[in-house]
């Protein structure tokens, strides 16, 4: 199994396949900015950002969510509207 690491917080093969996939669907931008929406550290950009919060996500306990459509839909309603121009 391969991890990354994001300032100390390991992210799985898993979560970055899960993370990509939330990218292309939301047409996530690189940059910075989304960070402080999410709840992760500010200083990271979009994408790191992005994979902290899905690994975060599934190693909560219990589970909050039980498909990625689910998972998909909090992501989106952490945004502001803005994002939605």
């Amino acid at each position: 199994m391969q991890h990354q690491n994001f300032k100390h917080v390991w992210v799985t093969e898993r979560a970055n396949r899960i993370a990509d996939w939330l990218i292309f669907v939301a047409e996530i931008q690189p940059g910075n900015g989304l960070a402080g929406h999410l709840g992760v550290n500010a200083s990271m950009d979009n994408h790191s950002a992005l994979r902290i919060w899905v690994q975060k996500k599934m190693r909560a306990w219990p589970p909050e969510f039980h498909t990625l459509g689910d998972l998909r839909k909090a992501f989106i309603a952490q945004l502001p509207s803005e994002y939605f121009g």
